[in-house]
C-alpha cells in the first residue's frame, strides 16, 4: 500500500487519505472518469475538453500492483526506517525564472547541513538540472524508469558534488516521446515516496501541464518561483488557479463526488466573466452544497504554497513576493507563505557557466546568503528531530 502524502502542502502533521483515495480511484478504474485537461499558459481550460486517463489493462494492473505491494524485505526494512522522505516540488508558470538553479542550490545547502537529499529532474524533455549541479548529462533518467528500461528508480541516480546528494535526471527525449500514462505516473509517485532520503525535491517543468500539476499537488510541499516581471507574475497567477482547478478535480475523483456538482464548481471557478474570486466561488458553492463543499473547502485551505521571488533588484521587487502571498490566500484559498527573495547577482551566470553550484563557489555572495535563509525556513517546516542539531550548529 502506498504511503499517504499529507493533504496539505507544508502541512505534514495532519494525516489524510487524499492521495490514497486518488491512487485507488485511478487504479480501480471506476466508472466516473477524471478529466485530464490540456492546461495552457493563457487561462484555465474548457472543462468539457478532456483527455481521460487511459483504463489500466491487466498487464498494467499487474505491473502497478507489483510496485505498490511491498515485499517481505521491504516490510522488514521499513521497520528500521525512522521516517519517510519529505517530498517538495518546485514549480512556476514560466520558463527561465531560475527553478532549476534554486532547486540545485537549495539541495546543496541541505546536503551541507547533513541531510540526505535526492533531487529529481521532472522537466521531462528539457532536463538541465545536471548542468546546475556540475555533473555530465545522465545516460539514463526518469523517462527510462517510466518506460521500464530500468527496473528500479535507484538505477538512474547519480552522485553529485556531496556524498549525501543524489540526482535523478529527466532524460533528453522530446516530450511527446515520454507522455506517461496514469499507471506509470502512479508508479513513479509510489517510488519517490520510498527513496532513501530525508528530502526529495522535484524540479518541475515550466507551465501548467497536467503532469506538472499532479506532481505539485501530490507533494508534501509546493514552492512557486516567481520573477519580478509582468509575464512571470501573470503566469504564476495562472499556475495557482490551475493548481486549484486540478486539486478540485482530484478531490472529486478520489471522494466519488457527483459529476454534476464537480462540473458546477469547476465552471464557477474558471469563468472569466465572474467578478468574484475563485475562492469566493468555492465558498458560495459550499454554502449551497454543505457536505461536499465543506470537504473541498477544507482541503483547499489546507494546501499551503511557499513563494520565492527570484532575481530581485529593488525593495519593490521583494515586496511583490509578500503581495503574491496575500493574493494566493485571498483569491485561491491556499495558506501561502512568502519564503523570501534572492537578489540579482552576477555570480549566478558565472556559476552556471562553469557548471558548479553557486552555494559552494560563492558562499559569501548576497544570493548565497538569501538561499541559505530560504532553505533554513524550509527545514523548519519539515524539521526531523534527529537533524535539529545540524541546523543549530550551522547557524
Amino acid at each position: 500500500m502506498l504511503k499517504t502524502v499529507a493533504k496539505g502542502i507544508f502541512n505534514t502533521k495532519e494525516s489524510s487519505d487524499f492521495t490514497e483515495r486518488i491512487i485507488k480511484a485511478y487504479y480501480n478504474n471506476q466508472n466516473k472518469k477524471i478529466t485530464e485537461n490540456n492546461f495552457n499558459d493563457s487561462y484555465i481550460p474548457n472543462i468539457n475538453e478532456s483527455e481521460s486517463f487511459a483504463p489500466l489493462n491487466q498487464s498494467e494492473k499487474a505491473d502497478l500492483h507489483s510496485h505498490t505491494q511491498p515485499s517481505k524485505k521491504e516490510l522488514t526494512d521499513s521497520k528500521s526506517t525512522s521516517h519517510s522522505p519529505q517530498i517538495i516540488s518546485i514549480g512556476g508558470g514560466k520558463g527561465g525564472i531560475g527553478k532549476s538553479f534554486l532547486s540545485a542550490n537549495i539541495c546543496v545547502r541541505l546536503a551541507t547541513l547533513g541531510y540526505k537529499v535526492s533531487v529529481v529532474d521532472l522537466d521531462l524533455g528539457a532536463a538541465n538540472l545536471h548542468t546546475c549541479l556540475g555533473v555530465p548529462t545522465p545516460r539514463s533518467g526518469i523517462s527510462d524508469f517510466i518506460h521500464g528500461n530500468v527496473s528500479t528508480l535507484e538505477e538512474t541516480g547519480i552522485p553529485c558534488c556531496l556524498p549525501n546528494l543524489t540526482l535523478y535526471g529527466g532524460g533528453q527525449e522530446f516530450w511527446q516521446q515520454i507522455k506517461p500514462q496514469s499507471s506509470q505516473k502512479i508508479k513513479l509517485i509510489s517510488k519517490l515516496q520510498e527513496l532513501d532520503a530525508d528530502y526529495v525535491f522535484l524540479d518541475l517543468g515550466a507551465g501548467t501541464h497536467i503532469h506538472t500539476l499532479d506532481f505539485f499537488i501530490f507533494s508534501h510541499g509546493g514552492i512557486l518561483v516567481v520573477a519580478p516581471e509582468p509575464t512571470s507574475i501573470e503566469n504564476a497567477y495562472v499556475f495557482m488557479k490551475s493548481v486549484l482547478y486540478r486539486k478540485i478535480q482530484s478531490i472529486c475523483k478520489g471522494f466519488e463526488i457527483d459529476e454534476a456538482l464537480e462540473n458546477e464548481l469547476l465552471q464557477r471557478i474558471s469563468s472569466p466573466r465572474s467578478s468574484e474570486t475563485p475562492f469566493s466561488q468555492l465558498v458560495s458553492f459550499s454554502q449551497k452544497n454543505r457536505e461536499v463543499g465543506k470537504l473541498i473547502k477544507e482541503m483547499i485551505e489546507a494546501t499551503n504554497i511557499g513563494i520565492i521571488m527570484n532575481q530581485v533588484r529593488t525593495k519593490e521587487d521583494r515586496d511583490l513576493g509578500e503581495s503574491m502571498s496575500v493574493i494566493c490566500s485571498r483569491y485561491f484559498g491556499f495558506s501561502s507563505q512568502f519564503l523570501g527573495s534572492t537578489r540579482y547577482d552576477d555570480a549566478v551566470w558565472k556559476s552556471v557557466r562553469v557548471r558548479r553550484p553557486l552555494i559552494l563557489d560563492y558562499p559569501l555572495s548576497a544570493i548565497a546568503v538569501n538561499i541559505n535563509q530560504i532553505t533554513d525556513k524550509i527545514t523548519k517546516m519539515f524539521i526531523q528531530d534527529d537533524k535539529k542539531d545540524n541546523i543549530e550548529k550551522a547557524g
